[in-house]
């Protein structure tokens, strides 16, 4: 499910809001005027959060204990997409991009580490991938980054014969976590981040196509010199690209076979891996153990359903039975522990 706005209308209200919502009011378009988007949005859900970003598919699952509270400053015209997403707590992130676009994150601030393509991602670090390739990313608790998305087109039209044939090898043709000089990084983020600052920019400004022309003009030398600069992060052991791959490939059957109930002895025939290389590999890529990861993220996707319009005739017991919780006591407060509320309360919402 997508959120359709309207390309020309600018959020007036910058401070904090209710859930998910954003106050907008329409701009007269003139022969001075360029159409643009700029929304300020807070969420109160994670799915709420991931979808309150336009062309974006993607789903979060929040891995942590507590309320969430998310924050999506967003920016949008000639085709650029510049936002600043803030998140209280560790979400596992999957999903896609535009197609014609490559997407570049710079962290702001992120307490810990994150786990972008199965690379380590740091504040001193940022994360790029081609918009026609999924993403998946494990941010940490307390995550502020800021992103841009640019039509690849965009980029190498901007540039010089010889840049653009120099360009076009440095495009990722894969996610990837990059490094490039600290000088080079911090100006790239001071740009993206000038323009989600109400204190520092006006967002009615970009009414000028002047305006997004000169934004545009800088971005595109910022991102330049960090292409031209960067080369991929290293990885922190020879084994963690495999035990990543392990990961991924228990958490995509133990998903797939929901209703099945999969248990570890199953992953590991499943794998052909001891139980405790398993847990190995949980740990160093997750620091958590597999139980654990795979029942949180079986309890995300009862969250996800409770919030949609249930039947009359639904109970919560057969959506939790759906995710393998047979023993409903425990499973009421595991959800509470995870979400801070009761799965009724969840239901009640979602009817709303």
């Amino acid at each position: 499910m997508k959120l359709r706005k309207n390309p020309n209308a600018v959020s007036t209200k910058l401070d904090s809001y209710p859930s998910c919502h954003s106050t907008s009011v329409p701009i007269t378009q003139t022969a001075a005027t360029a159409n643009y988007s700029f929304e300020n949005r807070t969420s109160r859900d994670s799915d709420e959060h991931a979808q309150a970003l336009q062309d974006w598919d993607q789903t979060y699952s929040q891995l942590t204990s507590g309320s969430f509270k998310g924050r999506l400053v967003e920016a949008r015209f000639k085709g650029l997409q510049i936002f600043r997403e803030t998140t209280n707590l560790s979400v596992s992130q999957e999903g896609n991009s535009r197609e014609d676009c490559l997407v570049m994150g710079i962290p702001v601030q992120m307490s810990g580490t994150g786990l972008f393509a199965r690379q380590v991602l740091t504040q001193d670090s940022l994360l790029c991938f081609p918009g026609n390739r999924g993403f998946s990313l494990k941010s940490p608790e307390h995550f502020d980054i800021v992103v841009v998305a640019i039509p690849e087109a965009t980029l190498l039209e901007a540039t010089g014969l010889v840049t653009h044939a120099e360009l076009v090898d440095t495009l990722p043709k894969s996610p990837t976590v990059q490094l490039a000089p600290s000088p080079l990084i911090n100006n790239l983020r001071k740009s993206l981040l000038s323009i989600l600052k109400h204190d520092q920019f006006e967002p009615a400004m970009l009414c000028y196509p002047q305006v997004q022309q000169e934004i545009t003009s800088e971005i595109i030398d910022h991102l330049v010199n960090v292409l031209q600069a960067s080369s991929d992060a290293p990885l922190p052991t020879r084994s963690f690209k495999s035990r990543s791959h392990v990961v991924k490939q228990a958490t995509d059957y133990a998903l797939d076979r929901a209703s099945e109930q999969v248990t570890i002895v199953d992953l590991c025939h499943h794998l052909k891996i001891s139980r405790r290389m398993l847990n190995y590999c949980f740990m160093e890529v997750l620091d958590t153990n597999p139980v654990n990861y795979l029942r949180t993220l079986r309890l995300n996707y009862v969250r996800r359903e409770l919030r949609q319009p249930m039947p009359a005739h639904a109970q919560i017991r057969d959506i939790a039975g759906k995710w393998g919780f047979w023993h409903l006591p425990r499973f009421a407060a595991e959800y509470r522990a995870l979400f801070g509320e009761l799965p009724s309360a969840t239901a009640r919402n979602g009817r709303c």
